[in-house]
């Protein structure tokens, strides 16, 4: 038999038929129109779906996973709709049969004496190149787990999309993290915020309900912060936009705490996303016991925590297993910065989480945990002149946890272990502010009773505090009661040298130096007898640096050498910070200012790890420049940034130091051209701290000779003037984008890393 009108040849009609199915199933797919569609506008991912659409054409199962609201089902969506090929859309959040949703989803059609799922693989397996949607897995992860690995192994074209809170865990499924969207930094101008996912998102939905709403100079910052707490997640920032018709940006920031502010979804939307709380829930309901009770107990500490602090606060030998599980289920995210992992929530689920916790009366169990844990780590240091810097990182990258742990110890009036939560923040320090606890906290722990050796170390660290306020006298006399415990009989060198060298340095600075010398080489004594290098190290430094202040640089010279030889051996860079210090004041005393620039340098690029001990460095370096006499403007902007920083801080230089601060100023002052001379303080003024040490790490940049263009010096100047980029492109009449791209194309050209350290350019060579 033959078909003419292709040429075909056939041996029967039952031959014909099956060449005829064969070439009807190999056809290119006509898609059907079953994908969901959305009435609102898609904003962003845009380099989402270029990842998603590689993704998919080189593997046959990829799941979106993420956590509620992150916006899941509308990138399936938008990914789908722009497939060619049949496309099949299967909704499981309200299935309990996947099979049975998955046969409707396909259009499958009864087969006789056969299973539902044959049915399925059939008609799956008529289609040359079909993808099968299937939309929140995360409640039946094991049946859809099944049927996927089925159709998979039985459908070789079939490729597979799944959205869910938790992956399949199937081999060959390629996990797609859908996270936060884009979020642009807190200090930001109008025009680059609004090229950011997350602020686009807001607008958009903000002007849906208000045509009237604009982003704009009066609101970006209050626009930006909702944002930026909300985590960039598209639910949380959709239902807050919509509270635009009776709420202004900063109305919302101030509400975001309250958990009936993100409600109010679309009322064609399910119930798990018309309510933040409802879609949060969901996962909630979803978890074991034990994850439930963990979810709820990580969010009373509010914080970034790491594993340690988990396993205490969930009091169990080793929370690994449960943060793995709760961060595949996208209930936690995973952070890691310098080869250490910490774990955190995203707020909207932290909130949610903190709320059933208040429920359940986890609040003082936690609290009591932190407390647990935070003298875990203080108690085995405070026998030692200096805690081991193991134990100090430690404290500095779990700070966030010391006020819930000082709060709780005040409310039980449990001062014993109160003075040991005071003392952990005194050991502490941040990007963001200076080391030790506040005046009024010490204080306050001291006028409580607790044992002797508690009591020597807040005395002790009291004294110190008082120290680096110019409170000489205070500071004598707390090292006096530090000392007399010691000496009472605890037998601990560590202790007794700690208290010897703070009332050493109070006595060489209100007029008894002799005793101070024989104070200092008593604590030195008894740390050569005990080994401790690091406390040695640290004596040894303080010793020397003291000697600098009186006028014995000869003496202070091989303390310092050997403070320098013992904390390098150690391995410890972060610590090498006070001494290269003490180093360069003793180059600045020989006169030998090129030296000293080196040394203050090199102590700004180890200190990196404490920035807020660095202003000491800054004013050193600045010191160096004005003896050497080779930039004088810069010198004059890092002692103006150094002065701020005391200032805020009430950070007193000591007599001498100070006297070659004044000194160092007035050298600047004569030397500078007045028109230059504000341009450099006014920059050191406007500088943060980071922003100083990174100018003053950043070589000196010649005179340009035609590098930048007349506009971009002109920019340059006015940046110089103190003005925004709004203000310039007003005054020059260019638009304010335009006077962005002229201030990153002069630093750029210029090597510059900041717009502080092209304004101090631009004054010296306007």
């Amino acid at each position: 038999m033959s078909d003419a009108s292709s040429g075909r040849r056939y041996c029967s009609n039952a031959c014909r038929q099956r060449a005829y199915r064969s070439r009807s199933s190999a056809r290119p797919d006509t898609p059907r129109a079953l994908l969901p569609t959305p009435l609102d506008s898609f904003v962003g991912r845009r380099e989402e779906l270029a990842a998603l659409a590689g993704l998919g054409s080189e593997h046959r199962l990829v799941s979106l996973v993420g956590p509620a609201g992150a916006g899941k089902t509308r990138l399936a969506v938008q990914h789908a709709g722009k497939r060619t090929g049949q496309v099949w859309w299967a909704p499981l959040a309200s299935a309990s049969d996947v099979v049975r949703a998955v046969y409707q989803a396909v259009g499958a059609h009864p087969l006789p004496n056969r299973s539902v799922r044959e049915a399925v693989i059939t008609e799956v397996d008529r289609h040359r190149r079909p993808l099968l949607v299937l939309d929140n897995c995360e409640h039946v992860l094991a049946d859809a787990a099944d049927l996927v690995s089925e159709l998979l192994a039985r459908c070789p074209r079939l490729r597979v999309l799944t959205t869910s809170r938790e992956p399949l865990r199937l081999p060959g499924e390629q996990v797609f993290a859908v996270g936060e969207l884009g979020l642009p930094p807190a200090d930001i101008d109008v025009l680059t915020a609004l090229r950011y996912d997350a602020v686009q998102l807001f607008r958009d939905r903000a002007v849906a309900v208000d045509r009237s709403f604009v982003v704009d100079g009066s609101n970006v910052a209050n626009v930006v912060a909702v944002c930026r707490f909300l985590d960039g997640m598209p639910l949380a920032i959709e239902l807050a936009a919509r509270r635009m018709t009776v709420l202004s940006p900063a109305d919302v920031l101030a509400r975001l705490g309250d958990p009936a502010l993100l409600t109010g979804g679309p009322r064609t939307a399910d119930d798990r996303h018309r309510t933040l709380h409802a879609a949060i829930g969901w996962s909630y309901d979803l978890l074991s016991g034990a994850e439930q009770s963990a979810c709820r107990r990580l969010a009373v500490l509010g914080v970034p925590f790491d594993l340690g602090v988990a396993s205490a606060v969930c009091d169990v030998p080793d929370a690994l297993d449960l943060l793995t599980g709760l961060e595949q289920k996208s209930l936690l995210v995973v952070d890691r910065a310098a080869g250490h992992t910490t774990f955190r929530q995203l707020e909207s689920i932290r909130l949610y989480c903190h709320s059933r916790a208040a429920e359940s009366g986890d609040l003082p169990v936690v609290a009591d945990r932190v407390v647990d844990w935070v003298c875990s780590v203080v108690e085995p240091e405070i026998s030692r002149f200096f805690p081991t810097p193991s134990a100090v990182l430690l404290l500095d990258r779990n700070i966030g946890l010391l006020d819930l742990a000082i709060a709780r110890t005040t409310e039980l009036s449990d001062w014993s272990r109160h003075a040991l939560t005071v003392v952990a923040q005194a050991w502490t320090s941040t990007s963001a502010g200076p080391r030790g606890a506040s005046t009024s906290l010490l204080h306050r722990a001291l006028s409580q009773e607790m044992p002797a050796s508690y009591r020597s170390v807040l005395t002790a660290l009291a004294a110190m505090h008082h120290r680096v306020r110019g409170d000489w006298e205070v500071t004598r006399r707390f090292a006096l009661e530090s000392l007399a415990i010691e000496r009472s009989g605890a037998g601990r060198p560590g202790t007794l040298a700690r208290a010897l060298e703070v009332l050493a340095s109070a006595e060489a600075h209100t007029g008894n130096p002799a005793a101070a010398w024989e104070l200092f080489d008593e604590a030195v004594a008894l740390l050569r007898a005990s080994g401790d290098k690091l406390a040695r190290g640290v004596l040894l430094n303080s010793y020397a640096w003291t000697l600098v202040q009186h006028g014995f640089a000869d003496l202070a010279a091989p303390l310092v050498a050997e403070s320098l030889t013992l904390v390098r051996l150690l391995g410890l860079p972060h610590m090498l910070n006070p001494v290269l210090h003490t180093a360069g004041a003793l180059a600045l005393a020989r006169g030998d200012f090129a030296a000293a620039v080196e040394l203050f340098r090199e102590s700004l690029e180890v200190g990196s790890e404490h920035p807020m001990d660095q202003f000491y460095d800054l004013e050193g370096l600045a010191l160096g420049l004005v003896g050497v006499g080779s930039d004088d403007s810069r010198a004059l902007s890092l002692l103006t940034a150094a002065s701020v920083v005391r200032t805020r801080y009430d950070f007193r230089a000591e007599p001498y130091w100070q006297a070659l601060l004044d000194e160092a100023r007035s050298v600047c002052r004569s030397r500078i051209a007045a028109g230059r001379l504000r341009a450099a303080e006014s920059c050191g003024e406007r500088m943060s701290l980071p922003q100083a040490i990174s100018y003053a790490l950043t070589p000196a940049v010649a005179d340009p000779g035609g590098v930048i263009s007349a506009r971009e010096m002109h920019v340059a100047t006015l940046v110089a003037e103190g003005l925004t980029n709004r203000q310039i492109g007003v005054r020059l009449g260019i638009s304010q984008h335009t006077v962005a791209r002229h201030v990153t194309h002069a630093r750029a050209k210029l090597g510059l890393r900041s717009r502080a350290q092209l304004a101090v350019w631009a004054g010296r060579h306007s």
